[in-house]
């Protein structure tokens, strides 16, 4: 399909929006659990490392904006429409997109929490041993 104005992106919205709710439930309602898992544990993170240690540059913009708690939560609502909004303009991918970010956010809640204690002294020694 050719773009050839904003009413034929209106109109794809339009026709993909009719039923994706009830077809995408359960992607969305992971979605929703692992962005409410990255979004809290990107706040865990933030109050021990500040948002200067954060890795997103969108989230530690707000977050340096609207502070450690505010920051991650709004960063992450604007994720997620933006998910959203993609899945529903690009409907024949989504479940491919909706995989990926389900495991990128919950990779990303593992790190804040854990991940982050592990690998990060190991690759300030492997980035020490390379020069």
């Amino acid at each position: 399909m050719r773009i050839r104005s904003a009413r034929d992106i209106v109109e794809r919205f339009r026709s993909n929006w009719q039923g994706y709710v009830r077809e995408y439930r359960v992607f969305l309602i992971l979605t929703v659990l692992a962005a409410l898992a990255d979004a809290a544990s990107t706040v865990y993170f933030m109050l021990r490392a500040g948002p200067d240690a954060e890795g997103h540059p969108a989230i530690r913009l707000v977050s340096a904006v609207f502070g450690p708690i505010l920051g991650p939560i709004l960063g992450k609502l604007c994720q997620f429409a933006v998910v959203v909004a993609l899945t529903v303009y690009l409907r024949r991918w989504a479940a491919y997109i909706f995989v990926a970010v389900i495991v990128l956010y919950g990779w990303a809640a593992w790190y804040n929490v854990w991940g982050y204690e592990i690998y990060y002294p190991r690759l300030l020694d492997w980035l020490d041993h390379l020069s």
